[in-house]
């Protein structure tokens, strides 16, 4: 999808069409995603908002609504399924659609493409960029080639003609990061046709196993598959982080965000019938230097409080502290499900059903309408707009981050 976050913004509201708009989150935060309009203009990716502005003292700041998203990308995806089952979602505005089966003769993948991108304008308003080639790697790099509403194809028999002058950039979708690329170019490596060329043993000298992936990159090779929409892949971590509006060195402010952190991220488990093994904790400080330690426990844990207690204990590595802290991160990876068998003592079992029923309060009524006393202190510090402030309110808010 181009654009996707601010394209859904401006056609769920006239009034911003045609207008350089950046969608972003509230407080000390950075664009998330640039209307075409606001690029033509400098404003890019992940620039804060201060940065923005001046690029663009004009650009229009929306605050994003993910469940908004989500249901476009929901939409987009029984517009694929009407062709085939063969759809794997890559994130929440790509797909890789394997339509080989459809493909009588020369020609139908790009009138299959042709009839995706008409139905997702027509019914949604959006456009989107569609890239056909043999496997997904030739496939996702045909789809950069042309932004906004582009169509390109790359077939088997010109693929070394397309990739021999292909910047290494333009494959930072398919793995080959700017480091990597910064690592390449070192080694005399400039383009897709020089990667294909390279000798093996070189690229596995550097880099390791993935070498080989690099060379299968550079020649267009890929032998994966489409996987089928509906086959569940496991999320391989659950986390949360928060961004704080003012830098602190207050550790009480610091443990409430932690705790904070650490409830979304128990209830998160929680709904998913999930428990995991590893705790990660990640600080970033005012000057942009991070810390980043995980803990790995010999059972599997979900409940808040237990996440907090060891997220906390992380923290510790971090004291005293010699830079004020600017953002916090809490994880939880080495995921399972959750085990059925009862609790020895009947105290566990408590706690668990507690917060069973805290999770249902939140749910039907917002994200922290019960939330632990501490929490309170991040609020006042920094109102999280993820959650709400009083049960008597009632009040419906948006998604935490």
């Amino acid at each position: 999808m181009n654009a996707f976050f601010a394209s859904v913004e401006q056609a769920a509201n006239p009034a911003l069409r045609g207008k350089p708009i950046v969608v972003c989150g509230q407080g000390r935060t950075v664009v998330t995603t640039a209307s075409y309009e606001a690029r033509k203009l400098g404003v890019k990716t992940a620039m804060n908002l201060y940065e923005a502005r001046r690029a663009c003292p004009e650009v229009i700041l929306v605050y994003g609504d993910t469940n908004k998203y989500v249901a476009a990308s929901h939409q987009i995806h029984k517009i694929l399924l009407e062709y085939t089952d063969l759809v794997e979602v890559f994130s929440i505005d790509e797909c890789f659609v394997d339509v080989s089966r459809l493909c009588k003769k020369e020609g139908d993948a790009k009138r299959i493409a042709l009839e995706i991108k008409t139905k997702i304008k027509e019914k949604l308003g959006l456009l989107c960029s569609v890239g056909i080639g043999p496997n997904k790697v030739v496939a996702k790099i045909a789809c950069k080639m042309q932004k906004p509403d582009g169509l390109v194809e790359i077939t088997e028999e010109n693929i070394s003609k397309v990739f021999e002058n292909l910047d290494l950039d333009k494959l930072q979708g398919v793995g080959v990061g700017s480091k990597i690329s910064q690592k390449l170019n070192s080694l005399g490596i400039k383009t897709a046709g020089d990667l294909g060329r390279a000798p093996l043993e070189l690229l596995m000298h550097h880099f390791g196993i993935i070498g080989r992936y690099l060379k299968n990159v550079g020649l267009g090779e890929d032998n994966s598959p489409v996987k089928k929409y509906f086959e569940y892949e496991q999320a391989k971590s659950i986390g949360h982080s928060r961004t704080l509006d003012i830098n602190t060195w207050d550790i009480a402010v610091i443990k409430a965000y932690i705790m904070m952190l650490s409830e979304k991220v128990g209830a998160r488990l929680r709904a998913s019938k999930m428990e995991g093994s590893t705790v990660n904790f990640f600080v970033r400080y005012g000057d942009f230097t991070h810390f980043s330690v995980q803990h790995n426990l010999k059972t599997p844990i979900k409940n808040s409080c237990d996440i907090y207690s060891q997220a906390l204990k992380l923290f510790g590595n971090c004291l005293p502290l010699k830079k004020a802290v600017r953002m916090l991160g809490v994880s939880i990876s080495g995921l399972c499900k959750e085990s059925t068998q009862g609790h020895l003592f009947a105290e566990f079992g408590k706690k668990d059903k507690a917060e069973r029923v805290f999770d249902g309060i939140n749910k039907e009524y917002g994200p922290f309408t019960i939330k632990p006393g501490s929490v309170m202190i991040a609020e006042k510090f920094g109102i999280d707009e993820g959650c709400g402030m009083v049960a008597k309110s009632r009040r419906k808010f948006p998604q935490a981050e």
